[in-house]
């Protein structure tokens, strides 16, 4: 699956935006940050979603 978004800069954006605003808006905006910082977390690691084995170093 292409993925055509990076969640952590879309977390980041959200965050200056919440930032901005005032009230339910802001509250929203951090809702949506708190979103975007879930998918970064629960999203596998680029490589391993193609079969890609990592190595311990």
């Amino acid at each position: 699956m292409d993925v055509e978004y990076d969640p952590e800069r879309e977390a980041f954006a959200a965050m200056k935006l919440a930032a901005e605003a005032d009230g339910a808006e802001r509250q929203r905006w951090i809702n949506a940050a708190l979103a975007w910082i879930e998918l970064t977390r629960l999203r596998v690691p680029f490589g391993r979603e193609r079969g890609v084995r990592e190595e311990a170093i």
